[in-house]
């Protein structure tokens, strides 16, 4: 996936960058660029917030003014030689990575700095092809090489992930090999013959436990797990248990997600097995009161959880008609519903730890909590466009 990353200082490049930013986003989306000084919200530590944006780039440009070597603080000290100095963190950020292109940009008549002009982390920027890019009338051709040469890298870069993706499929045919020629016939063996006073239906489903009825006594479900809702209706096998009653055990089988708050305020969930994607027909919310957990097969919480906090770390706001975006960079096919008119946030360096809401083993769907509190219960992916309706506690 696309990820541009663009470190400048507005003292030496700002009008440049500008214009480059609007090419960029132009030919690879605006979801896919990243400007640091104005993609950091307000109140955020830029390190983390920088360090983050620079681990998933594919591509980092450094856009290098006349200024840039020389640019001091308030006290006359050379920002470059300032360990703090947040592009002295992106260009050291950036240079450690084998596996990202890094590209100086020379503006306005720049030349490219000398390794003895920069601190020691710094030296091997001097060692970088520069592309360099005029005012006009020479941007367009300028720009246009350079927007040629990332395309060059992420294409290279595609290639790489081939071996990946092969292996992917070869495990998923393996998988499915194993369901169908050794799960699937022992499922369908023959069960003993359950004998009760009067048949009831047995109905298990992905997220409550299986009903049993034995000869000696009568027989009841167990407790559903979440303390605010249940996904299935309990239900009382005895005697006297009526058609009406079986038929509501069977209709309360299939994987309609719970909700707490019926009449809160609504979230759409939509999600396929590669992306997940928080939609807020709403009011503005805080994205960190949100947070999402796997549940086993019993209903029981898992490690395999996502906070909303990890969304704040780029925007704290999920605004009304936004989303909050989970596209892990691993995967190539994205979702990208029609509802979402704005990313508010989107994050694709997920770990495997935070796949709540694919199908995996042990997992049999999640959970979704607002402020830790259960709100509603939604299936993990059973096809290829999942829509889980979610209200929130009322404001």
């Amino acid at each position: 996936m696309t990820s541009i990353f663009i470190s400048y200082r507005r003292a030496d490049s700002m009008a440049y960058t500008g214009r480059i930013y609007d090419r960029l986003v132009t030919a690879f989306g605006a979801r896919h660029v990243f400007k640091d000084v104005e993609d950091i919200p307000p109140g955020e530590d830029f390190r983390s917030v920088l360090d983050k944006a620079l681990t998933v780039a594919d591509v980092v440009i450094i856009v290098i003014g006349p200024q840039w070597v020389l640019i001091t603080d308030d006290e006359g000290k050379r920002r470059l030689n300032d360990p703090n100095d947040f592009v002295r963190i992106e260009v050291e950020s950036a240079l450690k990575r084998t596996d990202v292109l890094v590209v100086p940009v020379l503006v306005n008549n720049a030349s490219m700095p000398s390794a003895e002009s920069l601190p020691p982390s710094l030296k091997d920027l001097a060692f970088r092809n520069s592309v360099v890019v005029r005012n006009d009338p020479d941007f367009n051709p300028d720009i246009n090489h350079l927007i040629t040469a990332i395309e060059k890298r992420l294409k290279a870069a595609g290639n790489r992930r081939t071996p990946i993706i092969v292996g992917a499929l070869v495990a998923l045919a393996f998988i499915i090999a194993l369901l169908v020629f050794v799960v699937l016939p022992g499922a369908n063996a023959p069960q003993p013959t359950v004998t009760a006073t009067a048949q009831v239906a047995v109905v298990s489903t992905t997220l409550a436990p299986t009903v049993e009825a034995t000869k000696e006594s009568t027989s009841t479900t167990e407790p559903t797990i979440a303390p605010t809702a249940t996904l299935v209706p309990t239900v009382e096998a005895t005697a006297e248990v009526t058609e009406a009653v079986t038929e509501a055990v069977v209709a309360g089988a299939d994987t309609t997600p719970t909700v707490a708050f019926p009449t809160g305020r609504p979230l759409q969930l939509i999600y396929n097995d590669s992306s997940f994607y928080v939609f807020n027909p709403g009011l503005t919310l805080i994205f960190a009161s949100l947070k999402f957990e796997a549940l086993d097969s019993s209903g029981q919480p898992m490690s395999i959880s996502f906070a909303g906090s990890r969304w704040s770390s780029v925007n704290p706001n999920l605004t009304s008609q936004g989303c909050g975006a989970l596209e892990p960079v691993q995967f190539l096919q994205f979702l990208h519903p029609s509802t979402c008119r704005v990313f508010n946030s989107k994050r694709s360096d997920l770990q495997a730890s935070e796949y709540f809401w694919r199908a995996a083993s042990g997992v049999s769907g999640f959970r979704v909590l607002w402020n830790d509190v259960e709100v509603a219960r939604c299936p993990v992916p059973a096809s290829t466009n999942n829509i889980c309706d979610v209200r929130i506690p009322p404001a």
